[in-house]
């Protein structure tokens, strides 16, 4: 028993001070110090709606199915077959191959967000399967469809790849060049090269002479096509050859056999190359 009042009251204040600041959080360093910042904080503001969309928008709950079918007068492709280009040259086509990639169909309802494939894909008219590209995506009413041809600059950058950018592919340069965008390689009776070889490796992906191409083509008479698991269509990309040669930039076998660098040239054949493509054809998978 304490016996001096003096010193039991020192104590006792001492005790009361300790428990007010045990109620406080000032005797606990960790503890969260009050401020008028905190109590004056507001919640957060919800993130902005640009549009309402339906539960399934944004998934890929449907699939498609794109192919790329090459024609020289109007009749498909035929590898190595003599033909004759616009000018009277005679060619045949040994080699054709093309990067494409980043898939985006065109809906109707424009406020549905379009879904962007990342990868690439290499179509290559010697394997039939590859000219064939099954996609994924929103399901929807689509009145047409964008895509890259070619390897774009972010990409390009990564240098060597894997899967369809693997160098064993035969496309992929130096780690200066980057990857073609398209090859084709042949003969033909009026070349002046080795074994009467004709070579057009365009690619290059820096300005001003970019060979990458961003396209988008939309139906005939606007028809309106249905992307669902229900009822699987295929969208062919016709590839006319003939405006290989006779387009905006005229190429004669005779004056330009082989390509095979970036540069003007390569870009003058790429544009018309752009131009080989004719179009959307609709139709369901049998």
């Amino acid at each position: 028993m304490i016996k001096c009042p003096a010193l039991f009251k020192v104590i006792t204040r001492l005790l009361v001070l300790y428990l007010l600041m045990l109620t406080t959080g000032f005797a606990n360093p960790k503890s969260p110090a009050l401020n008028s910042d905190s109590l004056n904080a507001t919640a957060p503001s919800p993130p902005s709606i640009l549009h309402s969309s339906p539960p399934n928008r944004n998934t890929n709950d449907a699939s498609f199915i794109v192919h790329y079918k090459a024609y020289v007068h109007g009749e498909p492709l035929v590898l190595n077959k003599k033909y004759l280009n616009p000018f009277g040259e005679s060619f045949e086509i040994s080699r054709f191959k093309f990067y494409t990639g980043k898939f985006s169909p065109l809906y109707e309802n424009k406020n549905q967000e379009f879904t962007v494939t990342k990868d690439y894909h290499l179509i290559d008219f010697s394997d039939t399967a590859s000219t064939y590209v099954e996609l994924t995506a929103a399901g929807g009413l689509c009145k047409g469809i964008r895509f890259q041809l070619g390897i774009d600059s972010a990409d390009q950058d990564q240098g060597a790849q894997t899967g369809a950018l693997d160098p064993v592919k035969g496309m992929f340069w130096t780690w200066n060049s980057g990857y073609q965008t398209f090859k084709i390689e042949g003969r033909s009776s009026l070349s002046d090269q080795p074994a009467h070889m004709i070579a057009y490796h365009i690619g290059g992906y820096r300005e001003p002479y970019n060979t990458v191409w961003k396209l988008e083509f939309m139906t005939t008479n606007e028809q309106v096509f249905r992307i669902s698991n229900e009822n699987k269509i295929i969208i062919e990309i016709g590839i006319d050859l003939d405006y290989l040669f006779d387009a905006g930039k005229p190429l004669h076998i005779k004056e330009t056999a082989t390509c095979t660098t970036p540069g003007k040239l390569a870009r003058d054949i790429a544009e018309n190359f752009i131009g080989t493509f004719t179009g959307l054809t609709i139709s369901s998978k049998p």
